[in-house]
């Protein structure tokens, strides 16, 4: 038996677009989509993969994400804050003095000009600028300077792009400057509301994500220390990415190219002048492409069950 040898199928928007239409008897094999239909069709394929994030489609969207903290801060605007999803973690090779502009460290890979960086101060801040330059293999320069003296061994961050706001945080952890974890808990707006001192000192244990329309803010309790831990790990839902032009592809796995294409057709069914009877069919056949492909893209893993004794 003669295979390809090969697993690198792939749809694009102008794919999923024309096979709907198709469906639709609107058009044949031969005819290419108007631009109004193909456009419209586009605007409708957009508002339906961002609403099936509301059906749980986020195995493959999930991210981990970065925060870096600092110490006495209550909350934190995702989208905006220093957060990130890769990062260069190096440290300070010597001293350097408030106000210093030229940044000493072990390991400038991984850098590059224009990149934000983040260097912890002996007052366990951290100081957050860019690289104007990459200057050596232990030497960049930074922007402002920084806001007070840094040790030699002091951590040096750097990374090229925030993190976006975050649909919903699934978990989260902090992470020691020892690369230890400890898990923390989420929790809802009345738990975090009902602590008294919200300004308490110490490793987070607590976090509650308040998502608003253009950015999300994460309230962590207590408020970082800073000197022993100055992240804050957490797994984040994303949307998936634009449909922009007729080239993107997808950003799900392929084997939802028909449940994109039933899918779509079913939400143009109405626009098109297609009967009762036929919409339902179309209807019929998008759910169960869409609830075949949900049911196969799940985790694998257990499902614990406790009880929740504290009294909510």
């Amino acid at each position: 038996m003669a295979t390809s040898g090969s697993k690198n199928f792939a749809i694009t928007r102008s794919d999923i677009i024309n096979a709907a239409l198709r469906k639709l008897g609107v058009y044949d094999q031969q005819e290419a989509p108007s631009s109004a239909d193909t456009q419209n069709a586009a605007l409708q394929l957009n508002m339906m993969v961002k609403e099936w994030t509301a059906r749980g489609i986020d195995n493959w969207l999930r991210q981990e994400v970065t925060l870096f903290l600092q110490p006495d801060t209550q909350s934190y605007s995702l989208g905006t804050a220093n957060a990130t999803t890769s990062y260069v973690d190096t440290t300070l090779s010597s001293a350097v003095s408030a106000s210093a502009t030229t940044i000493p460290v072990t390991s400038s890979t991984g850098m590059t000009a224009g990149d934000f960086i983040g260097i912890k101060q002996d007052s366990d801040t951290i100081h957050w600028d860019t690289i104007a330059s990459v200057d050596s293999a232990t030497q960049v320069t930074i922007t402002t300077g920084i806001t007070s003296a840094a040790a030699s061994g002091k951590r040096v961050y750097a990374y090229t792009t925030k993190a976006g706001r975050p649909q919903k945080i699934l978990t989260a952890y902090r992470r020691d400057t020892g690369n230890l974890d400890t898990s923390i808990t989420m929790i809802g707006e009345e738990e975090y509301r009902d602590q008294s001192n919200k300004g308490s000192s110490g490793p987070p244990v607590q976090a509650y994500y308040h998502p608003t329309l253009t950015t999300g803010t994460l309230y962590v309790w207590p408020v970082d220390g800073g000197a022993s831990w100055d992240k804050l790990i957490f797994i984040g839902q994303y949307l998936p990415d634009d449909f922009d032009s007729t080239s993107d592809n997808p950003q799900f796995p392929i084997e939802w190219g028909n449940a994109l294409v039933w899918g779509l057709a079913a939400e143009m069914s109405t626009e098109f002048g297609l009967t009762e009877q036929e919409q339902a069919r179309l209807w019929t056949v998008a759910e169960k492409k869409l609830r075949d492909v949900l049911y196969y893209d799940v985790e694998n893993a257990s499902m614990i069950v406790s009880l929740d004794y504290r009294g909510r």
